[in-house]
């Protein structure tokens, strides 16, 4: 039997072309309809690679922050077990600033800087060998950080503390 196609009239007004092929009836969607169908579903899966690149931004900047807050907290903790007592002060608590750079942690550079105040009182950062009370202050920047909102001076890590000398 010869394929044969015939025009309908479809629900709502709408004229399709049925096909009846051996016996069987076959309708389907037109050409224009595909195309605004893949046009839509384009548009939302353009949508979400936005949010993937999105998050992929703010995931690299909480990497960096948290191998900034490591840093940070290795520093504090050498300059927590460092001696300080009326006999002996270690050589790590002498005041001033140090700045240590080329630190490298998951593949991005940082610097340190380790900060220590003999006289927290004043707002400059005082060298007192007598001093009792020291104010110790790290910092960790990373050199180089993408987009995003760890980008800048957001993307430091700042631990602070005082430490008064043991009896």
């Amino acid at each position: 039997m010869m394929d044969q196609a015939s025009v309908v009239k479809l629900p709502q007004g709408k004229t399709g072309r049925k096909v009846e092929c051996a016996g069987l009836s076959q309708s389907g969607f037109t050409l224009l309809e595909v195309t605004i169908a893949l046009v839509l579903m384009m548009i939302v899966a353009l949508g979400s690679a936005s949010l993937f690149s999105f998050s992929i931004y703010n995931n690299s900047a909480g990497s960096d922050r948290a191998s900034a807050l490591a840093i940070a907290q290795e520093a504090f903790e050498t300059l927590r077990s460092a001696q300080f007592d009326p006999t002996t002060t270690s050589a790590l608590l002498a005041g001033g600033s140090s700045v240590q750079s080329n630190i490298v942690r998951s593949g991005r550079v940082f610097v340190l800087t380790k900060t220590i105040d003999d006289n927290p009182s004043t707002t400059a950062v005082d060298v007192n060998t007598a001093s009792t009370l020291k104010l110790i202050t790290v910092s960790v920047t990373p050199e180089s950080i993408g987009r995003g909102w760890g980008s800048g001076n957001t993307g430091t890590v700042t631990l602070m503390t005082q430490r008064t000398m043991a009896e």
